[in-house]
């Protein structure tokens, strides 16, 4: 068996929290690490916050041409269709993400040499989305949570727009001390208490952890 310690570096090129940001470019990091390790990654990427999408994606491009085993999780903005399903065997099915951000208007990227569709990961279709899948996550940053306004366990959150994801937040959170809900004060601290379990009602919440977990 070869160690892991043999291995290139892999790096997690992560959309978010960009330059000047440095706390929340600490709080990203240190977030989707607990994560990862809550779901059982035991090779732990380096997590790259690279502020716009753009940027991410260019640093994913020049990590691979370095050699290092480089990944890339960005927002998909919109529903990614087909929508991702799950055969029997546990395969996905359905996951060409990379067509995706290919004819996204703003994006146009294409799979660059070597890059495969296990190296593009989704956050369908915004990180708020990983927020909404654990209520729990939620309340302990927002204690007067309004769950009443959450969708319930029968809606796909992936099928859901960015403003109606946006909007449910709003909603859930208008009457809380904490305020309501903005990326900047609050995303990355619910990220901090997310359950992996509850990730993984989501599916290309789920193909990213299997993934992290395979290598």
């Amino acid at each position: 068996m070869v160690k892991s310690a043999n291995k290139p570096k892999r790096c997690v090129y992560v959309e978010g929290a960009g330059d000047g940001q440095s706390v929340q470019r600490s709080e990203l990091r240190q977030a989707l690490s607990r994560v990862l390790g809550r779901a059982g990654v035991t090779r732990r990427p380096r997590i790259i916050p690279c502020g716009g999408r753009r940027k991410a994606y260019e640093r994913f491009c020049h990590g691979l041409v370095a050699g290092q085993d480089a990944y890339l999780l960005v927002d998909a903005e919109e529903v990614v269709t087909p929508p991702l399903t799950e055969d029997e065997q546990g395969q996905f099915v359905g996951d060409d993400p990379w067509a995706h951000v290919l004819r996204r208007k703003g994006d146009g990227w294409a799979r660059p040499d070597g890059a495969t569709d296990a190296q593009l990961h989704l956050m369908t279709v915004t990180m708020e989305t990983w927020l909404l899948s654990d209520p729990d996550a939620l309340e302990s940053v927002f204690k007067a949570l309004d769950r009443s306004k959450l969708p319930s366990e029968a809606i796909d959150l992936e099928q859901l727009s960015k403003p109606e994801i946006y909007d449910i937040l709003k909603q859930a959170t208008r009457a809380t001390k904490a305020g309501v809900y903005g990326k900047g004060p609050h995303s990355f601290k619910v990220l901090m208490a997310v359950s992996p379990e509850r990730l993984r009602t989501l599916l290309w919440a789920k193909r990213f952890l299997n993934e992290m977990r395979a290598g």
